[in-house]
This record gives structure tokens, sequence and C-alpha cells, in this order.
């Protein structure tokens, strides 16, 4: 597997909570996708793996025209190998979606579609800067549906400040009654430097409190696996045979290449990520733009440990012992106290995170690393 992420990062407004590269400036709009085709013909020679999926990300891919798409499709598919059976996702504002957009769409060739949806509570979204409302947002799923899309997902946040727990349970009952295959649901973080962050810091705002996150986090699980969807990532939930093949093949180690200001790849056994900078993007000034690291074994192994115990495959215990056998001795015995008490459990030997310990992940991927 192989993987194409192009980050589109121009939004009409910014929503609070949001802490991924983007811009409201939609004159330089042009320019960047010039640029754009500059960079994926650079990397033609450099990346030639076959390409399982591509994903527009943002920011606000949406914001793009059909003919921008077909443009773009027409230059990758010049570039590299595709796979027949490729995964091609897009991410929508519910606003953009009429019913001709969603033609087009499919006619480019787009088979997956994510729309950014978060809640449907009028309330919460003003609060966040979203700019559908709630009315757009089931419209909008039911459109995807009826036009042809069959691979649909969507994002939910919770946790809200401002919010409670029965909130939260009333968008898990409108779930229910839509054609989606895939729910990413996030529990809200502050993030540094966002205006979610600064309203924290000024007392605007609280967290909630760990109790309340963890029954929403307990009543998330619950619906989905009434619902049928399978728990196969943090934060991730799917019907059975609709994982996202792209972002499962970052938590594989897959190789992939990014495409934008801001956008991360790996192949070729380093990393390497283009500065979050569109000015910088559009002088097409490589030797400017991207950093890169050569990871080493530490590196490498943190990286299972971080990737896979936010999975439900886990942590292949036999690669960590390929990488170093006085690191993974030391992996072994840290995770000790974790599977005494049933945080973790070990399968086949692979280490994993039991699907109610995910809700304190990070501490236990924290105490693992080397």
């Amino acid at each position: 597997m192989a993987g194409i992420y192009i980050h589109i990062p121009f939004c009409f407004s910014r929503c609070g909570y949001c802490d991924f590269y983007k811009t409201t400036k939609l004159d330089k709009l042009e320019p960047f996708l010039v640029a754009l085709k500059s960079e994926i013909k650079h990397y033609s020679s450099l990346f030639q793996e076959k390409i399982t999926t591509l994903y527009f990300g943002g920011g606000t891919p949406s914001l793009l025209k059909s003919s921008h798409f077909n443009e773009i499709f027409s230059l990758l598919r010049d570039s590299y190998i595709f796979s027949e059976r490729i995964e091609i996702t897009i991410e929508c504002n519910p606003d953009d979606l009429t019913k001709d957009y969603i033609d087009k769409l499919l006619e480019s060739g787009f088979n997956r579609i994510s729309i950014g949806i978060q809640s449907f509570h009028e309330k919460d979204l003003q609060e966040m800067g979203r700019r559908h409302s709630s009315a757009q947002a089931l419209q909008a799923i039911k459109d995807a549906y009826s036009g042809g899309f069959r691979n649909i997902g969507m994002d939910l946040i919770y946790g809200l400040p401002w919010s409670n727990t029965a909130a939260f349970s009333e968008n898990l009952k409108i779930v229910k009654t839509l054609p989606i295959n895939h729910l990413s649901a996030y529990h809200l973080t502050f993030e540094e430097g966002t205006p979610f962050d600064r309203l924290l810091k000024r007392g605007v705002y609280r967290e909630i409190t760990d109790s309340e996150s963890l029954n929403q986090y307990e009543l998330l699980r619950e619906f989905a696996a009434k619902e049928g969807f399978e728990h196969y990532e943090v934060s991730n939930f799917c019907k059975p045979g609709f994982r996202s093949r792209h972002n499962s093949s970052y938590w594989d180690g897959s190789p992939y290449i990014g495409f934008g200001p801001g956008s991360h790849s790996y192949f070729g056994g380093y990393r390497q990520w283009n500065k979050a900078d569109l000015n910088l993007y559009l002088k097409s000034d490589r030797e400017k733009i991207v950093e890169k690291e050569v990871l080493d074994i530490s590196d490498r192994l943190n990286e299972l440990i971080m990737l896979g115990l936010r999975t439900a495959e886990g942590v292949n215990l036999e690669a960590i012992e390929a990488l170093d056998r006085q690191m993974y001795n030391k992996v072994v015995s840290a995770s000790k106290k974790w599977l005494q008490a049933g945080n973790l459990h070990n399968e086949s030997k692979f280490l994993k995170c039991n699907a109610k310990s995910w809700f304190v992940v990070d501490g236990i991927i924290k105490d693992l690393f080397v």
C-alpha cells in the first residue's frame, strides 16, 4: 500500500478549535494550484510506489471546483501508478454539497466522502464557528447517498465545554438514522494557539471533568457496538469493510507522500514535511520549504508503539524485537504493570490496548516509550 495526501489549505472562515494549517486568503487559490502541480511533477520520479489511496484534506477541499479536481487527477494519473481499486477520499463541508457538486465529484473519480458535521445542535455549530446548519448537515449526507456515494463518513466532536452528555446522546441518535459507514468522533482538545485555547486561558471556557469525558466516551463506544460499527482506532469506527484505508496506511507504516503546505510524507526510511507557510510554498523553492528527518531505531520503535496501541491490531512485538532486542526487553518490562492492571493484553505476539483503556492510551504510550 502507498498513499497520496493533498492538503488544500483554504477556508471561508476559521473554526475556533482547529489547529490544522489553513488560510482565508482565497485570492491565492489559483497560484496555489500552480505550485501544487509543480510539486506533484517534481516527486513523480522520486516516489514510485503503486498508489492505493488518495486523500484530499484541509482546510476545505470542497472549495475547489470540479474542473480543478479533473486537472489534478489528470496530472496524478500521468505521474504515478494508480491501483485499479484505489480509494479516493474528499473532506467536505455540508454547505458545499449541492446535488450538482456531488454528481461532479463522482464523475471526477471520488469514491469516498468524509463530511465535517461535528454536531447536529445549532448552538454547538455556532459556538465552534461552523458555517453550516443542522438541516444542511442532514441534507448533505442524504444527498451524498442518493447521489451515488456508498462510502460515506462523518465527523463528530464531543467533550464540548458548554454542552453535556445528554446533548451528545441526541447527536448519536441522529447518526443512527443516517446512511453512513464510517464515524470519526473526537474529544475536543484545546490546541495551543487556537481561539478556543485563548478562551480557555481567559476562563471563558472550562475543560469538562474526567468523569464527564469518560461518560461520553463510553456512550460513544456502546452506541457504536450496538449499531454494528467496528472500533478500529481510538477515534474511528466503521461498518464491516469500511475502514479508512488511507488513514490505516499511516498507522501500519505504509509509505505515503503529502502535497501542499503543512503536509507530511514518509518514504525511503525518512520523514519529511512542508513548512506550514503558503507564501513560501507558492515560490516552489523545495530547498526552503521541505524539512526532513531520518528515523533512528528508537524513533522507529516509538512510532510502532504510538501508532500500534491506538489501533485494534496493536503493537507487533516481533517487529520491535527485530529492531533491537535490548529495547524490546525494556518495552516488555514496562508493559507488565499495564498488563496486570488489565489495560493491555498480549494476543499472538501483539500487544493490544483494551478498547475501554483507549481513553487513557496516551499515558500508556508515554510510559512504554524508549
